[in-house]
């Protein structure tokens, strides 16, 4: 694996202008040393010891002893890098692994640089219910087609995905299809292996995975739906939803002023509570009207008093939405740096009012790297058409696509189609002067759409027979459109086990290993033969 090219952010785009600083009003601290320094400096905030009981009862013993160290780390004190994402089927996409290794990458960095112990967390957005979301992944098989393998349990899944139990037979479908798919190596077996053996829970699942991958780098992971975390986290939930109305106010108001400077808003919710309850089987987003607090889904309502009680008593059936999981998790850890995407980097520039509001601030908010594996294949592939890394993520492999046919294309014939076009068009016109009868003229018309849509069927064929007749390149040029860009980045689409398979279960320490720094930039990736 060696870092190949860099690609910077297109000029004037939301990161760019994030990472320059221009949007600095929005965030509390910049993303740069000054940042880092002056966030480092934030006191723990007395919740370290229940904390690491937490995680250390989440992770269970069989943890490696980088992740016992940061466990302890957290109990001292150590601020964190942190980062989630929903647990998708086998892990997927590789984005959410790009996002552990982002903040591997930005803890060690720290670490040297600051001279102080930067803990590296993952949390599992473990209470999310859109199970549509997470319960497929995309594999390319030999011929880089792109097959969506999806899990399909008999029972509708309405509830958080921490509660969601695997049903066997739909597991070993998911698994079987997606293990077919792929090219058969000597890692095959071993990863047939790894994700067969994986429990039964959906979010442990995920878990196990990321885990068995990562823990060598003692990264930590808790499911944000734990229900002991849960637990420590009764009276932060207790004051959220006392303070609800205040909450809801100044999201709006920090959403519309970064609105005004970047034209868009990212956070779409009709919510005033900003919780989700458990209830009747479903999480539901809590709506407060005319003094009541009501589930839709439901039908039912309750009073300010009854919820009190229930956060009290049960908060475990309760959970943050997008406006206040993130100040949910700066109450929970002492952060110095929280990694997300390109749409969570604007989420919370949404919600500085918020974390004003519960008098903490924000931690410094870095974009996750993006990362593109690209293969010795491929580039060779590229170098035989020209292709520069840059023209293609610049204008597409449709550019080069269509630049190529082009190049086979007779002009000739389509000079001569164009000719007759035109040459039937100027004789029905001389028709029309002839006699401009308003039977005939219609007649006319019509007999000359048809001949244009016969000339169209013409070239469309003379073009599909070029395709036909260069077959080979067609190929290539899918592949290239498959593999690297398939309707946007290659992290969005492409699967962890497409690496895993090729090279190994250790890969990912083999992308690693090749950061000295933090990347902001788009990365390229060339692997291994």
């Amino acid at each position: 694996m060696e870092h190949y090219k860099f690609l910077e952010e297109s000029s004037g785009s939301f990161i760019d202008r994030y990472i320059h600083t221009e949007l600095d009003a929005f965030y509390h601290y910049a993303v740069n040393e000054t940042g880092f320094e002056a966030r480092s400096d934030v006191r723990p905030n007395g919740r370290e010891q229940e904390l690491s009981d937490v995680i250390a009862q989440y992770m269970g013993d069989d943890i490696s002893h980088a992740q016992r160290a940061n466990i302890t780390a957290i109990r001292e004190g150590h601020q964190v890098v942190i980062g989630g994402q929903q647990a998708g089927l086998f892990v997927s996409p590789m984005y959410t692994i790009h996002k552990i290794i982002s903040i591997i990458v930005m803890a060690n960095e720290q670490s040297k640089r600051l001279g102080k112990h930067i803990v590296p967390v993952f949390w599992i957005a473990g209470e999310d219910h859109d199970f549509d979301e997470v319960n497929h992944a995309n594999i390319y098989d030999n011929e880089s087609v792109i097959h969506r393998v999806k899990y399909y349990p008999k029972q509708e899944v309405t509830d958080s995905v921490s509660h969601v139990q695997m049903e066997t037979e739909a597991f070993n479908a998911a698994l079987n299809k997606l293990i077919s798919l792929l090219d058969e190596t000597e890692h095959t077996k071993p990863l047939f292996s790894m994700l067969s053996q994986l429990p039964d829970n959906w979010t442990e699942h995920f878990h196990k995975i990321v885990h068995e991958l990562f823990k060598a780098y003692g990264v930590l992971f808790i499911d944000s739906h734990y229900s002991q975390l849960r637990q420590l986290e009764r009276e932060l939930l207790t004051w959220q939803f006392e303070h609800h109305l205040e909450i809801d106010r100044a999201f709006r108001e920090g959403q519309d002023k970064l609105a005004e400077t970047i034209g868009e808003r990212q956070i779409v919710t009709d919510t005033n509570v900003h919780m989700f309850m458990q209830y009747d089987g479903i999480r539901q987003l809590l709506k407060y009207e005319a003094g009541k607090y009501v589930l839709p889904k439901s039908e039912v309502s309750f009073t300010k008093e009854e919820i009190l009680q229930m956060i009290d008593t049960s908060p475990e059936i309760f959970s943050n939405n997008v406006v206040t999981r993130p100040l949910m998790q700066e109450l929970v850890f002492n952060t110095l740096a929280f990694i997300g995407g390109p749409s969570e980097i604007k989420y919370w520039g949404e919600l500085t009012q918020v974390f004003e509001l519960a008098d903490i601030n924000m931690p410094v908010v870095v974009p996750r790297m993006r990362i593109t594996y690209i293969t010795p294949e491929l580039l060779k592939i590229m170098t035989r058409y020209d292709i520069t890394i840059e023209g293609l993520f610049e204008e597409g492999i449709e550019y080069f696509e269509q630049n190529f046919l082009k190049s086979k294309e007779n002009y000739l014939v389509e000079q001569e189609i164009k000719a007759m076009q035109q040459q039937l068009d100027a004789s029905f016109k001389a028709i029309h002067q002839l006699d401009n009868d308003a039977e005939l003229t219609e007649l006319a018309r019509k007999n000359l759409e048809h001949h244009h849509r016969q000339f169209n069927y013409f070239l469309e064929t003379y073009r599909k027979q070029i395709k036909r007749r260069h077959n080979t390149e067609m190929k290539h040029f899918n592949k290239l459109r498959n593999e690297l860009t398939p309707g946007g980045l290659q992290e969005r689409i492409m699967h962890p086990a497409q690496l895993l398979n090729r090279y190994g279960l250790d890969v990912f320490s083999d992308v690693i290993d090749t950061f000295e720094t933090y990347q902001f930039n788009h990365l390229i990736i060339k692997t291994n033969e």
